[in-house]
């Protein structure tokens, strides 16, 4: 295996596999998980909500064991499985202690190749998803999220649509879909399998080479970037608060900004001593939920702001919300905003570099992506040479008001959409 950085090494398996391992000796477990490059994105149109269904599915058993003997063999492991479906990668993860590792990996192996798909089980699982599509119909904060997404990329594009899929597409999907999906993006896609924790580098290179046969060898999947203009989304429900949700695209996973980027949105809304979380929560007592966020996509990416304040603060929230960008983009960050800025991001990034599953998830994440595996000491390089100046440039460049797109979800869908736009202007209103 070839190294990385010290403690992490690298080996392709075979074209369109590699085997990633990162060493933590004093760790007593292993957390491992294969990433496929693959999810909602490679959703046909019209059959949304297909890889999520697929992730599901595979859970439900494979030709050797069924989904509750699974359950079990983990169990008495001491740990746990699980999987989650992005808009770009698909994870089936698991965290057992040092001495289960091979049966683990066993277990995601056998998801990753043999799964059952019985048509009693495709009915069953069918039922559970749509509940979970209108678990997140019932949640204002869903969506207005959801929204978002529309509202930032268009409906007509794949990041524009919903995970879950929608009611009727879910609906309609068939076991020969399911199969076809995964014979393309499971059996022949792109993968990288990833342990870290306390794991000998050469036993697991000779288990992953037995346990993962060779694919065809596919990339990343074809995908294209969104060029829709920003637009206003707005939903009506019989709820008490309006839940904001207000986007501005920014730069894609692999951009040399996106260091930088977390310092922004640190200062904008992620944390206590964040501008938004004071002057809205602290300073004014207007809503109880203030934060920002990142998202970051092969292609494209944004920095996102979400409130839930009762109707008659909304117009003001918005208000100052974009007093807080001009001034960011005009003057940039104090000295102080971006010395905790700069520290909480490294505190965050070192917290999660504590648990084997902390760094699986980071390495699986950039290697599913097809990014450079960066050690630690890079991006906190990285981060340490942030200036104000950096800041400033990239809140001038991105949190434009006119490439805005913004989400509102309340009792009045007439009022809200008229209010959206006297903030953000409108290509579009759903």
């Amino acid at each position: 295996m070839q190294e990385v950085y010290p403690g992490c090494l690298r080996e392709e398996l075979s074209p369109g596999v590699e085997l990633i391992v990162e060493t933590m000796p004093h760790a007593n477990s292993v957390a491992l998980g294969v990433w496929l490059s693959a999810g909602s994105r490679e959703d046909p149109q019209g059959k949304e909500g297909l890889a999520h269904f697929t992730e599901h599915m595979v859970f439900k058993g494979t030709e050797k064991h069924s989904a509750k003997d699974i359950a079990r063999i983990i169990d008495s492991l001491g740990g746990q499985i699980n999987a989650a479906s992005s808009e770009e990668y698909t994870v089936y993860h698991s965290t057992v202690l040092a001495e289960g590792m091979e049966t683990a990996l066993e277990i995601l192996a056998e998801l990753m190749t043999i799964p059952r798909f019985a048509p009693d089980d495709i009915e069953k699982e069918r039922g559970v998803v749509l509940e979970e599509i209108r678990e997140a119909e019932d949640s204002p904060d869903d969506v207005a999220m959801r929204l978002l997404d529309e509202a930032l990329w268009g409906g007509s594009h794949p990041l524009g649509r919903p995970i879950l899929g929608y009611k009727d597409s879910v609906a309609r999907l068939g076991r020969d879909d399911l199969r076809d999906f995964f014979a393309r993006f499971y059996l022949e896609g792109r993968k990288a399998v990833v342990l870290c924790g306390k794991v000998d580098p050469e036993g697991a290179e000779r288990l992953a080479q037995k346990l993962f046969p060779r694919p065809r060898g596919r990339g990343l999947p074809s995908r294209h970037a969104p060029h829709g203009p920003p637009g206003l989304r707005v939903a009506e429900r019989p709820i008490q608060q309006v839940h904001l949700a207000l986007g501005f695209p920014t730069c894609p996973a692999g951009a040399p900004e996106r260091t930088a980027l977390e310092v922004l949105h640190t200062v904008v809304g992620g944390g206590m001593s964040s501008r938004l979380f004071q002057r809205v929560r602290e300073e004014r007592g207007w809503a109880y939920t203030v934060t920002s966020f990142v998202r970051y996509y092969t292609d494209a990416g944004y920095l996102g702001i979400y409130v839930a304040a009762e109707p008659k603060r909304t117009g003001e929230i918005l208000e100052l919300i974009f007093n807080e960008i001009e001034d960011l983009a005009r003057r940039g960050p104090t000295e102080e905003e971006m010395e905790w800025a700069k520290r909480r991001v490294r505190g965050l990034f070192l917290l999660g570099l504590e648990t084997p599953g902390g760094r699986m998830s980071r390495l699986g994440w950039l290697a599913a992506l097809g990014l450079p595996l960066t050690s630690p000491k890079e991006v906190l390089g990285k981060l340490e040479g942030i200036g104000r100046e950096d800041i400033r440039e990239l809140a001038a460049t991105y949190l434009v008001p006119e490439r805005a797109a913004l989400s509102l979800v309340g009792q009045d869908a007439t009022e809200l959409e008229r209010l959206g736009k006297g903030f953000v202007e409108v290509k579009e209103v759903a």
